[in-house]
């Protein structure tokens, strides 16, 4: 679990990433990752009332899209990134204020 390396205007923006360079990793790896980043965004992205987790190398704007990592973020309208955000296939919304 990391701060990705470019912000694109959010306050927080989270990733996993895989140990080996591949576009796919395990069913079961995938799905501790999305609990590990699920937890640990809650955290993360407290100061929001919700946020996203996408499958990095799988989006069309995806800046190392042959290697497998997750991310998460906010969903800031004023972020450089917003609307790619919009158009990104997202694998979960997670609320974070009950």
């Amino acid at each position: 679990m990391i701060r990705t390396k470019y912000l694109k205007g959010h306050r927080e923006r989270i990733q996993v990433v895989w140990k080996e360079h591949v576009r796919e990793i395990p069913p079961e790896a995938r799905e501790r990752a999305l609990r590990v980043l699920e937890e640990v965004g809650r955290r993360v992205f407290s100061y929001t009332t919700k946020f996203v987790i996408m499958e990095g190398n799988l989006a069309k704007h995806a800046m190392v899209p042959d290697h497998w990592h997750m991310v998460a973020s906010d969903l800031d309208p004023r972020a450089e990134d917003f609307e790619q955000i919009l158009s990104t296939p997202w694998i979960r919304v997670v609320e974070t204020k009950p």
